[in-house]
């Protein structure tokens, strides 16, 4: 990979790949794409939650109903199966705010906003970036270039994700905690609560360094959450949520589902594992877990009166966490690896980091199309090997990272 090629390839793959989806929405069949699934299948799925929570709210859970609702918000384009709802009742709740609109309206404000939080995230990584560095890769495509070039922005894009906003709040809870903005970086955690799994790092993070109004601000923001289900009726669903949510521990075996789409270990491992391993799978990522959260919050209790900037290798490990720790994450939340390589970019450039990167940018697209033929979670190698990756480099270890050979 010369220079050229490092500057060019990311705008020849970032254009084939507008290029398919612009060719997808001339040649669908009502909410058919071109290429054949549903477009904004997922998005459809919180859109349907969200008028089930203002209609229905005793059948937020229902498969049956979830299955009813989802066909006729499409209809006459067929519906093949369920997509099912799994999120707390409290996120049905903030959909519920889009069905105020048309669904076609909605789903395209929705990716108009995934656009502008991926590129605002663009900015803020960039910010996070020493100015030498900010210098240095003005000869390589922007940041903006390469994520909405990176294929699990655009398989997130496809179908209405959620992605975009939660790359933009990761990039500003890491700025605002830079810039000694606990209180708001809190805040911003509270936000994020609509994937609970990925708050739970930067929750060890703040305490093991006793880093009170961070916690406070996430505490007020999630009774804030909490407060405003319970007003609107959500209380009792939560048992039923609670109940269903073991559910998606088995969903790499349901017929139909992409397990191939899954990036973590316990994904990979269950798509190479028969049903029957399930149980053993599940007491080993549970130990995984806690292992895993252990460990990280020994790290940072190491490096708990350290400046901020001696403090990443704690933060790169509470974004991969998620990633690394818990059974279900999809190719779209690849993105976050864009905030944990920067940090990583913030010491300084080598040759490990490149590779890592054109192994990630590449291997995500490489890896989702392999992975869909052979039934496997390839996608989750890439998180595992950026891991590795870091720690053989030195990003993860506990020296200040200026007495570190580069």
């Amino acid at each position: 990979m010369n220079r050229r090629r490092l500057r060019v390839y990311p705008w020849l793959i970032g254009a084939a790949l507008w290029g398919v989806w612009i060719g997808e929405i001339l040649t669908r069949r009502g909410w058919q794409g071109g290429l054949g699934p549903i477009l904004g299948s997922d998005f459809i799925t919180l859109y349907g939650a969200g008028l089930l929570y203002r209609h229905h709210p005793a059948r937020l859970y229902d498969p049956e109903a979830q299955a009813g609702i989802q066909a006729a918000l499409i209809a006459p384009t067929p519906y093949p199966g369920l997509n099912p709802f799994i999120s707390p009742p409290y996120v049905a709740m903030a959909c519920s705010l889009l069905t105020l609109l048309p669904l076609p309206i909605a789903f395209a404000l929705w990716n108009g906003l995934t656009l502008a939080w991926t590129l605002h995230a663009a900015t803020g990584l960039r910010r996070l970036l020493p100015e030498e560095i900010r210098q240095a890769a003005r000869s390589f495509p922007p940041i903006s270039v390469l994520l909405l070039s990176f294929f699990p922005f655009m398989a997130g894009w496809r179908v209405g994700q959620n992605h975009g906003l939660t790359l933009w709040l990761v990039t500003w809870l890491l700025i605002n905690s830079r810039a000694r903005r606990p209180g708001l970086a809190g805040l911003i955690a509270g936000l994020m609560l609509y994937k609970p799994q990925f708050v739970l790092g930067f929750l060890i993070l703040w305490m093991a360094w006793k880093e009170w109004r961070a916690l406070a601000a996430f505490g007020a923001t999630t009774l804030l959450w909490l407060g405003l289900s319970l007003l609107t009726g959500g209380g009792p669903l939560y048992g039923k949520y609670l109940a269903q949510s073991s559910l998606v521990l088995s969903f790499p075996w349901v017929k139909g589902f992409p397990a191939f789409a899954l990036i973590t270990p316990y994904g990979l491992l269950a798509t190479l594992l028969p049903p029957s391993a399930r149980l053993a799978l599940q007491a080993a990522s549970a130990l995984g877990l806690l292992l895993l959260g252990l460990g990280l919050a020994h790290i940072a209790a190491s490096l708990r009166n350290q400046p901020w900037e001696r403090q990443a290798p704690a933060w790169v490990l509470a974004i991969l966490y998620p990633l690394l720790a818990f059974p279900y994450a999809l190719l779209h939340d690849l993105m976050l690896l864009a905030p944990a390589m920067t940090l990583w970019a913030a010491r300084g450039p080598s040759r490990r980091l490149l590779r890592t990167a054109i192994g990630v940018y590449l291997g995500a697209l490489v890896f989702s199309a392999l992975g869909a033929l052979t039934r496997l979670a390839l996608p989750a190698l890439l998180p595992l090997g950026v891991g590795i990756a870091m720690a053989r480099e030195g990003v993860l270890s506990l020296r200040p990272w200026e007495d570190r050979p580069r």
